[in-house]
Parts: C-alpha cells; structure tokens; sequence
C-alpha cells in the first residue's frame, strides 16, 4: 500500500488534440513523493499520532488508521490525523473517506495546504471544476512555493477557461520544480491552448528529454507540429512513439487526427477506436469519435458518443458548451 503525500490531478487538453496528463502515480516520483512543508501545523508528533503519521509514512496504513482514529477519540479537532486518514483512504482508492477526511483536516487548519491539494484534485477528478479552483487558490496563497499545489491550480484554471493564469501557473511549478518532466508537459498543454504551439513545441521537446517514455509529451509534441503545418514530421514522429511505446490511447487520438487531416477518415475511425478500447472513459476520443462520425453523416451514431463526452468528468467547460449546443440540434423531438 502506497500513501501519496500530495495528489496531481490527471487534464485533459481542451481543443488542441489528444495529449491527456496521466493521474497522480504515473508522475514524477520527485514531484508526487515531494514531503509537506513542516511548521504549519502546530500539533506535536507525540503518542498515537506521532504512532500513525510514522506508519503513515512507512507506508503501513494498517498500522497508521487505527491509532490515527485512537487520537481522534482524546483529540476530535486534530487537522492532522484527518489528513494522514485521508492519505490512507486515498492511497486504498477509498475516494469518497478520503474527501471527507481531506476536507475536515483543511476546516480544522487552513494552514494545512496538503489536505486542499488532495481536496482540489479529488474535486478537478469528479468535474467539480468551480469547488477545486476555489481551495486550490487558497491552498496557493499558503503554499506559493509547492509545485504540486501550482501544478493542480494551473488544470483548474484550464478546466474554467482561464488561458493565462494556467500558463503562469504551470510557468511558477516549472521554475518550482525544474526539469521536472510532468511539469513541463502540463506547461506544454496550456501554451497550446493559447495556440502558441511554436513554444509550446520547445517545452514539449523538454518535457519528453525529461522523460522518454512520457506517452502524453509525445503526444503533446505531435499535436504541436501538425497544428504548425509539419504534418511529415508529426507522422513520423506518431509511428515512432508507437512503437517504441506501445498502446497508449493519447497516441492513438493524435495519429487519428493526422488521418484525418491526410484525408483517410476510415483510418482515422479505426484508430479512436483502438484508443477508446485502452481507455473506454477518454474524454478527448470519445469527443473526436462523435465529430468524425458526425462529420461522416452519421448523425445517429454521433450522438451517443456526444453524449458520453458531456458526462465525462475529463470534459473541459468551452468544448462542453459547443458538444451539448449540436447535440440539442442533432436530437429533435419526437412529434
């Protein structure tokens, strides 16, 4: 059993293509596994508590709830305890305890900017896009220096359609934490959202010399040479990232968009296709699955997978509007 220290919310792009950040364990180990600041609680590490926090961190949450719950018999109000029981609760995927734990432990002591880190990313994963944006701001005026805190603040931002102020969050983690391959990736992503792909290529160029086997940087990277007309060298570089990585459904959106530029929307069908059968929940293919078919004229065969997007917690709030907008035309009432 694994407890997080700190949570890093999985993004989706909005309307650049398919790159999707992965969730919070397949991230920099350097940057999840960063330790809380110290001396912002104020609650000695004594007795039971002392007890669960090391347990806690040794990774033995057997050993850390029980004597974590025996302190909150003699101590209700420690912000503490109920955070480390949130650790345990998320790191057992037990999401729902978790939250509530998360959400006590950061009432108790809004100086505990761990517990409405994992808080706003537990928010950002259900689509709560307004509640996550709220406590992630406050958690960035304790914690201004914490790039996992900057790094879910800049997602919450893109998730509301605040171009600039995720870009400067994601530029504060990268100077935070840098060379960290996660960050540069999620820095890539909103530089393409603002369409400055020519940059954005520079940092995903970074972020994939910083780890090689990052499917979505490479992703991140294809997108921004076809968006800049270098449609030979983004294929060439789509073939060689699956091969040489494997299945990954982010791949597999952006080869699906450079058939589709190249004019092969069969192609281009089959591959969204192999994307949504490693990742059936994959916000960016099921949106581009819908528009290819409507596209094709299949309107009916659109409309399920419109559908499905606009329930798809990854959906970002601009791409929401427009999908629900053509499927109220697409389904006109039975007389």
């Amino acid at each position: 059993m694994r407890a997080l220290a700190g949570t890093v919310v999985a993004l989706s792009i909005a309307a650049c293509g398919g790159a999707r950040a992965k969730a919070s364990d397949d991230r920099d180990r350097g940057l999840s596994d960063q330790p809380l600041r110290s001396g912002v609680d104020g609650e000695p590490l004594v007795g039971d508590l002392g007890v669960g926090v090391a347990a806690v961190r040794n990774e033995d949450c057997d050993a850390a709830v029980p004597a974590l719950e025996r302190h909150l018999v003699a101590q209700p109000r420690s912000a503490l305890a109920w955070y480390h029981i949130g650790l345990c609760r998320l790191a057992d995927g037990q999401e729902r305890d978790a939250r509530l734990a998360f959400e006590k432990a950061w009432a108790l002591n809004p100086q505990l900017h761990g517990a409405a880190n994992n808080l706003g990313a537990l928010y950002l994963k259900n689509g709560e896009d307004i509640a996550a944006l709220r406590v992630l701001q406050q958690a960035a005026e304790v914690a201004p220096d914490d790039a996992r805190v900057l790094v879910n603040l800049g997602v919450a931002y893109l998730r509301r359609g605040l171009w600039s102020e995720a870009v400067e969050s994601f530029r504060a983690a990268a100077e935070v934490a840098p060379g960290v391959g996660s960050v540069l990736y999620d820095q890539a992503l909103a530089l393409m959202v603002r369409h400055e792909y020519a940059l954005a290529l520079q940092v995903a160029d970074a972020a994939v010399l910083a780890r090689p086997r990052m499917d979505v940087a490479h992703a991140a990277r294809i997108v921004c040479l076809h968006e800049l007309g270098r449609l030979d060298e983004a294929e060439t570089a789509a073939a060689a990232a699956l091969a040489e990585l494997g299945g990954s459904p982010d791949l597999w959106v952006v080869q699906a968009r450079l058939h589709i530029a190249r004019g092969r929307p069969d192609e281009a069908e089959k591959a969204l296709q192999q994307a949504l059968a490693l990742d059936a929940e994959h916000p960016r293919a099921q949106q581009a699955l819908g528009e290819l078919l409507d596209a094709a004229g299949r309107k009916a065969d659109a409309v399920p997978w419109y559908a499905r997007y606009l329930k798809n917690p990854g959906r970002t709030d601009a791409e929401m509007r427009r999908i629900r907008e053509r499927l109220k035309q697409l389904q006109v009432p039975k007389p």
